[in-house]
């Protein structure tokens, strides 16, 4: 017998089952079988009745499809243990047959597609056709029986009927439709015993099913009790109603208005409950015995007015508005932010509010949904993950992919693909982050950035050798190759050159030795094995050899530790159910790995499910249909336009879109009967938040279409007097920063439970028309007396650029722009720097008599110069230029000297280091470009050391030669004085970024020293500071911009420091 039981609350439903069980025991050894729509209803449902009945023990919660197929297997016989028509296994088939099929002249319009396909491209549609035909045998069974009497079902169906023709012949067996019109032969000849049945099945909580299934269902009552417990969001009879755009339509298609009897009822209930109208409708058909389970919900809360509504037909519209929440109502809520993270943001201190508001409310009673879960993931880890502990929120993230997180997994797939590549060093170097693959190879992720410097002073940018070059149509040539790189760097440690001499036209790289060559024989072995791959991964190989060739590389690739075990055995999974479906689907077509890494990557997506679905904490999952669980707080996060619901464009060959039929499935109307349910299953708060303000411009982006109309519903509650207050009552708009002061202000909305950003909003504001900075007025603490022992070259950097050594060297913050990025394209070209290093090479050698052809060989096999004649000509022309300069420096007379050690005590100042570039003459320098006034500070340095040494025979002057111009510094006087005063400033800058730019104090200082205005003297800096091209604004350096921001830098410690440090400098300069 059928026993329809409705309800609006699934405990209700729950109750139910437990009493059915409690009065109605089953014999201890026989399961109780209740079908679920999905796991995680079954979990919900275990944990009720074992809260009910004290245990929940020998219960079974089949899903629809398997369990009709359990039934199937106990009335029939000869009936499989698996599906062979299940479209996983079709995909196979259909791909061997397209091919097969292709010819033929009705198969015309495939032909065409499959021409532009790659191979993963035609398994996809053979896919797409797998999904098609399961759904024809569930939805359709009448277009199947008539194609298998090779009749024509529907207009355009040729093809189609066809190829079905040829699968059924390929794979033998039978299929649904022929099971069940077997088992209705069974039942009608009355064949069929019940003893061979359950003695009682129970659905539990299904929101839909195919007609075949509902069928099966109503035959199963002839012979079992079948007791259907489901959701009913509306105790009256509202089969009739129609939504607004529906009674619109028919008005305009009906010539007899007078005869329609056309009725909204409630109108969310009309415009999302269509598939749940259409499921009921095609239950209540059977004409069951029903009993009614409902419970009126309070009219408390705005959520339970709208519940209320729902439950009893109300069309607002038809009542007097008047509705009036209560101040302290939080149930319903609409949060509208500028980012995914912002939301996540938002429900976290939302959440914790709901805590202090609800001291009984459990985080397990809480329910994250989002139509991206793997877009948000990330976000929820970091912001759930990494709160104190006062503030923290057990959780727990279900619905994730294999790949969402998952390093190693990813760097599988990338091993997979690198032999299409292009060997990138970036994209090398990625792979060993993940430390099992490093660790296989003797290396950890922490030995990167030293591999990263080798191979970037290596020349070695992308490629395997010059073969591969040449593969792909590009000259023979392995400079910048990993071959390339390699051997100069094993041959440096095994050979050290010098840098002089080249082997073999290999030049040895002579910075790696002793323990380094551990890593360096790590580097290598690595390599090597990526380089294998591409033999390894070539040719074309069944299913099974392809298992077999994938997990051969896990041990090879991979050393994993326990926390990494489980990846390596979702790879190892997932290659193993591959192989067995191929196997049982009969497929032994070679393939390439051209489809077996996207369909890896594929399986890999799909697994995972919702293992962490109620696992304890705030459960995070996605928003999919039939997941209606009862939560006390729902949060509904990612609701915007076009995320959900979800749009569906139906394939151009899929024959069910264009023929709709009641019952038929449809993901647009799964998803509003979701979003129902879901408004219908919360008890106390229903949370929404979405991305509805442009995070460049403030801008507003609209949200889902249901929250759109969710909030036009909440407005017919109340009359035109209360609209606005009722919309400031349920939306707010947060600002794009956490840390906005708004969030601290009393009498806000707003509020923040982050002491960091209640910090940070207290610094905005101090004082909001002063431009915040990183650093506040109070310097840092003195450094330990260790800073006071200062190499020569740590001073010289210092004075360079003073703020990036006190973040670098002091707070080590390092802001360099593209740091661990290395270039991975083939040299075009020279730099600015590269030329001027390169040029001033040829000018030493000219000057010490060396041979300059000699350098070109070098610079090639260093893998400076760039490719082919167009790198010998940029050469020869940087020589030319290098000949200039070398003749007008070879008349300064310069002969150099040995380098004098240095080691001076200045006060409480240590300066040591090497003063070198020495001559009779003095110090001397050149450089092939303009002298920039950075180079100028540090010679300048240099030459004050000069002068306080006072060497016996050495001029006590310094000359440098640049582009064409000599710059020479007179002896000073003072000297140890000035360094003094250098050095002070120097301990000052270890507290504090210094106001002082040497390129803005340069400018500033040339017109000073002419006796200009400060007016003039500052404009001169402000232009440098910050002029028209970005490129050459001194300001635009990234150590600049991080610790001054905004603030105004050229003030009175900015001249200060200027005249301090340039002022002897420009008063001892000649020749400017």
């Amino acid at each position: 017998m059928l026993h329809l039981f409705q309800s609006n609350r699934l405990e209700s439903l729950a109750d139910r089952v437990a009493r059915l069980m409690h009065e109605q025991p089953l014999d201890p050894f026989i399961p109780e079988r209740i079908v679920v729509q999905h796991q995680g209803m079954g979990r919900w449902l275990s944990l009720q009745l074992a809260d009910r009945l004290g245990v929940c023990s020998n219960v079974e919660f089949p899903m629809p499809a398997g369990f009709v197929w359990q039934i199937l297997e106990r009335w029939l016989p000869d009936v499989p243990q698996r599906n062979a028509y299940d479209s996983s296994l079709m995909a196979w088939r259909i791909m061997d047959l397209l091919q097969q099929l292709k010819g033929r002249p009705e198969f015309s319009p495939v032909a065409h597609y499959m021409q532009n396909q790659d191979e993963f491209g035609q398994f996809e549609l053979a896919q797409r056709l797998g999904g098609c035909l399961e759904e024809y045998l569930v939805y359709r069974p009448d277009w199947i029986i008539r194609w298998q009497r090779g009749e024509s079902a529907v207009s355009g169906d040729q093809w189609q009927a066809e190829l079905w023709r040829e699968l059924v012949v390929q794979t033998g067996g039978e299929h649904w439709v022929a099971l069940q019109q077997r088992l209705f032969a069974a039942h009608a000849q009355g064949r069929l015993r019940a003893d061979s049945l359950p003695r009682r099945v129970v659905l539990f909580g299904i929101a839909a099913l195919s007609p075949g299934y509902l069928a099966i269902q109503q035959l199963l009552a002839e012979y079992t009790d079948v007791h259907l417990l489901l959701l009913n969001p509306c105790q009256e009879y509202w089969l009739d109603i129609q939504d607004p755009a529906g009674i619109s339509r028919r008005l305009l298609e009906s010539s007899d208005v007078e005869d329609l009897y056309l009725e909204v009822g409630n109108p969310l209930l009309a415009s999302w409950g269509r598939q749940g109208r259409d499921f009921f409708a095609q239950i209540l058909a059977f004409d069951p015995g029903s009993d009614s389970l409902y419970q009126q919900p309070e009219s408390d809360t705005l959520l339970h007015r709208i519940q209320g509504d729902i439950l009893n037909l109300n069309d607002p519209a038809g009542d007097a508005p008047g509705f009036i929440p209560d101040q302290d109502d939080l149930s319903l809520q609409v949060h509208i932010c500028h980012s995914p993270m912002r939301e996540v943001e938002v429900l976290h201190d939302q959440l914790l509010a709901l805590f202090d508001c609800h001291p009984d409310l459990k985080a397990d009673e809480i329910l994250v949904m989002t139509p991206d879960m793997d877009r948000y993931a990330p976000y929820v880890e970091a912001i759930f993950a990494e709160t104190g502990d006062k503030q923290r929120i057990p959780f727990g993230i279900a619905d994730r992919g294999a790949l969402t997180g998952n390093t190693l997994i990813e760097a599988f797939l990338q091993l997979l693909a690198m032999p299409v590549g292009r060997y990138e060093v970036n994209q090398m170097l990625a792979l060993l982050e993940v430390p099992a693959l490093a660790g296989s190879f003797g290396l950890t992720p922490e030995d990167i950035p030293q591999l990263a410097g080798w191979i970037e002073q290596a020349g070695i940018r992308w490629g395997r050798d010059a073969a591969m070059r040449s593969q792909l149509g590009l000259p023979e040539n392995g400079q910048n190759s990993w071959r390339f790189g390699l051997d100069r760097l094993l041959l440096g440690f095994a050979l050290p050159g010098g840098g002089e001499r080249l082997f073999e036209d290999i030049l040895p790289f002579d910075d790696i030795e002793g323990s380094a060559g551990e890593l360096l024989g790590g580097l290598s072995a690595f390599a090597e094995a990526v380089f294998s791959l591409e033999e390894w991964l070539s040719g074309r190989y069944t299913l099974e050899d392809w298992q077999q060739r994938l997990m051969s590389l896990l041990p090879r690739f991979f050393s994993p530790d326990e926390s990494d075990e489980s990846q390596l055995q979702q790879i190892r999974d997932a290659l193993t159910a591959s192989r067995d479906l191929a196997m049982e689907s009969g497929f032994n077509t070679p393939v390439s790995i051209e489809l077996i890494r996207p369909y890896l990557r594929q399986q890999l997506q799909n697994m995972g499910g919702d293992r962490r679905f109620l696992g304890g904490g705030v459960t995070f999952c996605a928003l999919t249909p039939m997941r209606s669980l009862p939560f006390r707080v729902v949060c509904l996060i990612g609701m915007n336009d076009g995320a959900f619901p979800k749009d569906q464009r139906p394939l151009g060959f899929d024959l069910m879109a264009r023929d709709f039929r009641m019952g038929d499935r449809s993901r647009r109307a799964d998803d509003r009967y979701l979003f129902l349910e879901t408004i219908n299953s919360t008890r106390q708060t229903l949370y929404i938040s979405y991305t509805g303000l442009d995070v460049r411009d403030n801008s507003s982006i609209p949200p889902s279409v249901l929250v759109s109309e969710l909030i036009d519903y909440v407005k017919q509650l109340v009359t035109e007097d209360n609209e606005s207050n009722i919309l400031e009552f349920i939306i707010t708009q947060h600002p794009l920063q956490p840390f906005n002061p708004r969030y601290f202000h009393q009498g806000e909305r707003l509020f923040s439970h982050s002491t960091m950003m209640a910090d940070a909003a207290r610094v905005l504001a101090a004082d909001e028309s002063q431009p915040a900075t990183f650093f506040d007025e109070r310097p840092l603490a003195e450094p330990d007396a260790s800073w006071r022992q200062i190499e020569l070259r740590q001073l010289l950097e210092f004075y360079a650029n003073p703020t990036r050594f006190l973040l670098r060297q002091r707070l080590g913050i390092n802001l360099q722009a593209g740091e661990g990025l290395l270039e991975g394209r083939d040299p075009f070209s020279f730099g600015y720097f590269e030329s001027g290093d390169l040029q001033q090479q040829m000018v030493e050698r000219m000057l010490a008599d060396g041979d300059v052809e000699a350098l070109y060989p070098l610079q090639r096999a260093a893998g400076i110069l760039p490719h082919g004649q167009y790198g010998e000509e940029l050469f020869r022309d940087l020589e030319e230029g290098a000949r200039d300069l070398a003749r007008g420096l070879q008349q300064l007379e310069h002969q150099p000297i040995e380098p004098i050690e240095v080691d001076l005590q200045l006060g409480e100042f240590r300066l040591m280091g090497v003063l070198d570039d020495l001559g009779s003459g003095g110090q001397f320098a050149f450089n092939a470009k303009a002298l920039p006034a950075r180079d100028r500070v540090q010679l300048w340095i240099r030459h004050l050391l000069l002068n306080h040494l006072k060497p016996v025979g050495i001029r006590l002057e310094t000359r440098c030669f640049h582009a064409g111009k000599l710059t020479r510094f007179v002896p000073v006087e003072d000297a140890g004085d000035q360094l003094f005063s250098l050095l002070e400033i120097y301990w000052q800058g270890l507290r504090q970024p210094l106001h002082f730019f040497p390129k803005s104090a340069f400018a500033y200082m040339k017109l000073a020293s002419k006796g200009k205005s400060d007016d003039d003297c500052l404009e001169a800096a402000r232009t440098t500071w910050a002029g028209e091209f970005i490129d050459h604004c001194e300001s635009h350096n990234p150590y600049y911009r991080f610790a001054f921001r905004d603030a105004e830098v050229l003030d009175r410690q900015f001249q200060t420091l200027s005249e301090l440090v340039l002022g002897p400098m420009i008063a001892a300069t000649e020749g400017e």
